[in-house]
């Protein structure tokens, strides 16, 4: 339990955060990343678990609700709205997962297996499209082109976040007694890829860029429950990857090319280092983002460094205000939901989950304490 008075964020700055987000659902219960712009479904799922951490449980219900509304005939959704025009019709298959986690989440919060019953339907026909997708080697291929053509080579960020998405749909079929055999076969092979074979992840070809460039694929691999215990804090200690991505005060990267620190980003790695039993140094990056807290609760998305502009420009999105929200439940560790991000490893990992050796909790502490003292 996080000592009370290193709570990360006051009682009024979690309710002023979460009015933000309401504030910027739209009609149907859209969550865009600004007013009348960009949509995608996996960012919209983010949003609305931050309504539920802000107990605005009908205005997360309409958020999951809409995504019954566009699904496609194949169970996924495409890429990107603007509006009633789709700007990209791919469909990417940790977009079609991640129903999942928001639903789970929702219910971790709420006990309520009607909404569940009622979602089951679209959550199913979505996992059934990733599990379709998933290769030879276990990595689920990243996206279906508009045609319908699997793009095959998998993404390390999306199988991950895919990972415990479908530890969540597995949660949610035991719940309402619905058989998830094929499923969890799904996820225990995409388990071992990830844990034994992360390698089969660096020889792809993708339109964003290849393995590396983004710190999701460093720490998402943590984030998604695939990898837990020492194995974890190898990888989140990794002094290549912290060099990499991570600036001290300041955040996490985007992108490693960019000086540009994301507020979601450095929050995922601050959930990752939680799960991982690094507690102390999650408490110190949490309290990096705060700096770009707006008067009303919204955060901006990133700023550059070490000049401090705010990139890009203007932008605040309710993801990226869910996702301050998710740490911070997280390290207060107060709630129900506070321990969503801990429990994706799933049911056969207890022999991967090892805990500290000797002395390295300590120095684990010792590392961050000060920093901790100084961020009260």
């Amino acid at each position: 339990m996080i000592d009370k008075r290193r709570r990360p964020l006051s009682n009024d700055h979690l309710e002023a955060t979460g009015q933000w987000i309401a504030g910027r659902q739209e009609g149907r219960g859209i969550l865009p990343w600004v007013p009348g712009g960009k949509f995608d479904p996996w960012d919209h799922v983010h949003a609305a678990m931050g309504l539920t951490l802000s107990n605005r449980f009908e205005e997360a219900r309409a958020a999951f609700r809409y995504l019954t509304e566009i699904q496609e005939r194949n169970g996924g959704w495409v890429a990107e709205w603007n509006g009633d025009r789709i700007v990209d019709g791919t469909f990417q298959s940790n977009h079609a997962a991640y129903l999942a986690a928001g639903l789970w989440h929702y219910h971790m919060a709420t006990s309520d297996t009607d909404f569940l019953a009622e979602m089951w339907a679209t959550m199913h026909r979505g996992i059934d499209f990733v599990v379709d997708l998933q290769q030879p080697c276990g990595a689920i291929a990243w996206a279906v082109n508009p045609v319908g053509k699997p793009w095959t080579d998998p993404l390390v960020t999306g199988s991950s976040s895919i990972h415990g998405s479908l530890v969540c749909a597995i949660r949610i079929a035991e719940r309402l007694d619905h058989d998830a055999s094929a499923w969890r076969a799904c996820r225990e092979r995409l388990a071992l890829v990830l844990r034994r074979n992360i390698e089969r992840f660096e020889d792809v070809d993708l339109p964003n860029g290849g393995p590396g460039r983004h710190s999701m694929d460093w720490y998402y691999p943590v984030l998604g429950g695939a990898v837990r215990g020492a194995a974890a804090r190898v990888r989140l200690q990794d002094e290549d990857q912290i060099d990499a991505f991570l600036e001290e005060g300041v955040g996490c990267r985007c992108v490693i090319e960019n000086p540009w620190y994301t507020v979601a980003e450095t929050c995922e790695l601050v959930l990752a280092l939680d799960a991982a039993g690094l507690k102390t140094r999650a408490q110190q990056v949490l309290s990096w983002v705060q700096p770009l807290r707006t008067e009303e609760g919204g955060y901006w998305t990133g700023v550059t460094h070490p000049d401090r502009i705010h990139y890009p420009e203007g932008e605040q999105t309710p993801w990226t205000a869910a996702t301050v929200l998710l740490a911070a439940d997280a390290l207060a560790d107060e709630t129900a939901t506070a321990s969503f991000f801990r429990d994706l490893s799933g049911d056969d990992l207890q022999d991967a989950d090892v805990p500290f050796a000797e002395g390295e909790e300590d120095e684990e502490s010792e590392i961050a304490s000060s920093a901790v003292e100084a961020n009260p």
